[in-house]
């Protein structure tokens, strides 16, 4: 399965942790408190120019209609999104409440919008400005709400939201909005109804069986049972620590509370996550340069770019289980630039050590090759040398492979437009993806 962070609906804990974060914020806009639990989440529709884009959101109100209210802000606090890497899937943004009723729109409120581009083979950081800080957006069809907790997915329109003209940047975020519920069984969950994979963050409160990890955009609170797997050094919840850096997937039950079914932890207290597009590498390989996307600082500013260092000790990795096919290598000789990567270091000063270093998901845009003949199994994507992956990586064309229960939103045909989201192997000057999903990038 795909890179997927969902969320899920924690229903008395969270409901009290935000009501103390909302009743505590003096001067910021009153937070709704009463309703339906609703998990807002945001996604991506990929620029294959952009790198990285990032945007502050501090507040969402729905509009309402027909005789229902507009609500407060649906935001216990300001949350800062990368977007590039969500193409494709949807990751968190807040726990909510929602009045029932009807809903016609709703106003977001952004700021600091930051833009990488790959300029003359150089990642550079465009001059990038709001056309306005108030983003109207009008829901077709409207959003009912009930009582049954329920996803709004804000799924932003990033070919429409950006506009580049040199080392400038003009956005106008456009997003669709769609909104889901729980799915009726747990083990066929989707991103955007119940499944989490891989949601990081630094554990904030232990109290077993439950723990609590906070994102870069919300708090987190997992649930674990006898099946819960635990890696990493983790043998049991009580192996964990305040402070520790982990990745879950879990699943959300019929009540709307989450089950962690596996936690990894990545680093403590002193560690560091970083993840990104590789820009450079030496070789024999020590370092590793990688286009900034995200990290687990939470600091506002980050650099365009982070040498990562790499020794014989560093682990490399992939999460071939969510493939169910044989993946080709991926270590210290079949990587590549272009690729997507995550490094967890034990330090989180420059130079950063890498211990581990996982290849993650990524998508790209291109058109179905015609030769060979497209197939449910598989095609040849071509892609624009322009293209910030063509250009890292210099090729034009990948053949793709669809892992074994693959998300097909499109059958591919010859000359068609198409998103891919997978994972990128290199083999020498070749390179190839393994995807799991496909879509028309909307």
């Amino acid at each position: 399965m795909i890179m997927k962070r969902s969320f899920v609906f924690p229903l008395i804990v969270l409901a009290l942790t935000l009501l103390v974060i909302g009743c505590g914020s003096a001067g910021m806009t009153p937070v709704q408190m009463t309703g339906t639990m609703a998990m807002l989440q945001t996604g991506d529709a990929v620029n294959d120019q952009i790198v990285k884009f990032e945007l502050t959101i501090s507040s969402i109100t729905l509009t309402g209609t027909g005789g229902t209210a507009n609500t407060a802000n649906l935001l216990s606090g300001s949350a800062e999104v990368e977007f590039t890497h969500e193409a494709g899937t949807f990751e968190p943004l807040s726990l909510s409440h929602i009045p029932p009723g009807t809903y016609s729109g709703a106003t977001m409120t952004v700021s600091n919008p930051k833009v990488v581009a790959i300029v003359g083979g150089v990642a550079t950081k465009l001059n990038a400005t709001l056309a306005s800080s108030t983003v109207n957006l009008t829901f077709s069809p409207n959003i009912m709400v009930g009582s049954t907790p329920l996803f709004i997915n804000f799924d932003i329109d990033l070919p429409n939201s950006i506009t580049i003209s040199g080392s400038n940047a003009t956005v106008t975020p456009t997003f669709k909005v769609s909104t889901s519920t729980v799915a009726a069984d747990e083990n066929n969950e989707d991103n955007n109804d119940g499944e989490i994979e891989d949601a990081h963050g630094s554990v904030t409160n232990i109290t077993a069986p439950n723990f609590t990890i906070q994102t870069h955009s919300t708090t987190i609170i997992f649930a674990t049972d006898s099946n819960t797997r635990f890696r990493g050094g983790l043998t049991a919840l009580a192996d964990l620590k305040v402070g520790d850096i982990v990745e879950v997937d879990a699943v959300t039950r019929p009540d709307g509370t989450s089950l962690a079914i596996k936690v990894e932890r990545e680093g403590d207290h002193n560690g560091e996550e970083v993840e990104g597009v590789i820009s450079a590498l030496d070789s024999p390989l020590s370092k590793i340069t990688i286009i900034h996307q995200m990290d687990s600082t939470g600091t506002s500013e980050s650099p365009v770019t982070v040498d990562v260092a790499v020794n014989s000790s560093t682990v490399f990795s992939v999460r071939t289980d969510k493939l169910n096919v044989t993946a080709p290598p991926f270590d210290a000789t079949h990587i590549g630039k272009g690729q997507r990567i995550e490094a967890d270091a034990g330090n989180n000063t420059a130079p950063l050590l890498a211990t581990k270093v996982k290849l993650r998901e990524q998508a790209l845009l291109g058109t179905v090759a015609a030769s060979p003949a497209p197939t449910t199994s598989g095609f040849t994507l071509n892609v624009s040398p322009t293209s910030a992956f063509g250009t890292l990586s210099g090729v034009t064309s990948l053949p793709v492979t669809f892992a074994n229960g693959a998300t097909l939103k499109v059958t591919p045909t010859p000359g068609m437009n198409i998103r891919v989201r997978g994972l990128v192997f290199v083999n020498g000057t070749g390179y190839s993806m393994i995807a799991v999903l496909d879509d028309d990038n909307h």
